[in-house]
């Protein structure tokens, strides 16, 4: 029996890391500014605890 051949092509594989890449690092980036935004906003204005 042949086995079945699970070779991608070379562009392909090219492309997937940048991406993957590209999409942690605006997941991170958007994480960072809504923390940001969230400390300008929220606990800023609250003052100090105490």
């Amino acid at each position: 029996m042949a086995e079945p051949d699970h070779e991608l092509p070379p562009d392909v594989l090219d492309q997937v890391p940048s991406g993957a890449l590209a999409l942690a690092g605006l997941s991170v980036g958007l994480l960072l500014l809504a923390w940001f935004l969230m400390y300008l906003f929220v606990f800023l204005p609250r003052g100090q605890v105490g």
